[in-house]
Formats: structure tokens, sequence, C-alpha cells
């Protein structure tokens, strides 16, 4: 008896969503529900995890598709991106607001990469001003307020929870190399420039750069304009980011 032919499968489409995170103080819980209604203004249907302190989720997060419980750490938000519920992740900074109709496509943008990220570059001194950017054995390039991931690739998902436990030990004392200057200790982006370049398991994740760049993390304290002297952009962005002018301190 000849065996039966297998019945061809339709292809599934991947699941896309965005990724939040709010620890620490409830000013950034605010702020993140500020962020994913900025995106629902342009994107109706999107799609959202939200992870957050149980002690602060109310009436506000009925709508969201997937609500979840994280601690207190300053850098939950590598737990977060390293536990999405999507296959493909858009991962922003709760102190942002999307001001444009372009996260409509953002998922397109990931093409065959593993992630994409806004790089740092030297055009934009001004935004680098508040990190320590070079240092002897390279730089902090890699800017992860926002992250556009592959989430379905198991490779992928170690690397952000690489990235969230490594911090942890960093920003603790109990990890650090030598021969690194320690003020750069305080920086999650040292950790995941250690992980892209230096631990061997990783070195042919694909990681790519936003054609656009800036559009998609856009500081707002450092006052750069499309049509103005620092012309670094040629639309307005799509995220502004207000990390110098947010009250991460206050309560509400």
């Amino acid at each position: 008896m000849k065996p039966k032919k297998a019945q061809s499968q339709p292809h599934k489409k991947p699941t896309q969503g965005f990724v939040v995170i709010a620890s620490r103080k409830k000013s950034f819980y605010v702020s993140a529900l500020n962020l994913m209604e900025s995106i629902r203004d342009y994107m109706p249907d999107a799609k959202f995890a939200f992870f957050t302190e149980e002690k602060w989720i109310d009436h506000r997060c009925d709508d969201i598709d997937y609500v979840f419980h994280c601690g207190g750490h300053v850098r939950e938000k590598m737990y977060g991106m390293a536990n999405s519920p999507f296959d493909q992740t858009f991962y922003i900074d709760a102190d942002c607001e999307c001001e444009h109709e372009d996260i409509a496509d953002v998922f397109d943008r990931l093409g065959d990469n593993d992630m994409v990220f806004v790089k740092l570059t030297k055009e934009k001194d001004a935004q680098r001003v508040f990190i320590e950017v070079n240092f002897e054995q390279g730089a902090l390039e890699l800017c992860g307020g926002v992250c556009l991931y592959n989430s379905a690739k198991p490779l992928v998902k170690e690397f952000m929870q690489d990235w969230y436990e490594l911090y942890v030990k960093q920003s603790s004392g109990e990890w650090w190399p030598e021969g690194y200057p320690k003020s750069l200790a305080r920086w999650d982006q040292f950790t995941l420039w250690w992980l892209v370049n230096k631990v061997e398991k990783y070195k042919d994740l694909k990681i790519g750069i936003f054609e656009d760049n800036y559009r998609w993390n856009w500081f707002a304290p450092f006052g750069f304009h499309a049509d103005g002297k620092h012309k670094l952009v040629d639309k307005h962005p799509v995220i502004i980011h207000y990390s110098c002018f947010f009250k991460k301190d206050k309560d509400y």
C-alpha cells in the first residue's frame, strides 16, 4: 500500500507585537500606557505585551493583549524582551512616544536580520554626551532604547536573557571584565556590546541598523530638526525619546 501524500500546510504568518516594560517607578507605568496609546493612534490593531509590577496594574491594562508581572530591577526591560510572546517584536523604552504613521510598517524593516537597532553615530555627538561612548577596546554604538528582533529564534531569545542576567551581575559588581573602565559598568549598552563582540555563540547573529536611524529613537532635548543646522533625518521622527526630560522619580 502506497503511503498517503502529505498534505501541504498553509504558511503561518508570524505574530508581531510590541513589548513595553515599566518597573521601579510608577511614572514609567503611566508613561508606558501613553506610549501604547500613541502607537494605537497610527496602528489601531497593534498588539502589546506589557511587563510591569503587579502592584500598579489597574483597569487601564484591560485592553492590553498580554500583561505580565515583572520585578523591580532597573533593567527589567531585557527580561521582558527575552519573554516576548510574539514571533517578531519591537521593544520601545517606556519614556517614549510615537509620532508618525511609519510605525505601522516597522516589522517590514526586520528583513532577514535577527535584530535591528539605532546606531549612535559620530554625526550626532550631542546625542552621545549622556553616555561614555568610546573606550580603548571599542565604542558603545548600539542604542538599546528600541530594538526590533526575531523573537521566534531561540538564539535571539537566549541573547536577550543573557543580556538581562549579565547586566544584573554587572550592575551589582558580581561580574566585570578585567581591563575595562569601571565607569562603563552602569550602562546596559556595555553588556550589549560585550555580548555582540566578545561572546562566541552570538558571533553569527545578523544585526541591522534602521535605514533612517535616528527617526526610530529621537532624543527630545537636543534640539535637532529635519530642516535645521544638524540635519540627521528627512522626515519627522517616529519615536520621540524623553529620557532627559522625564521625571523618573515622580509617583502618581
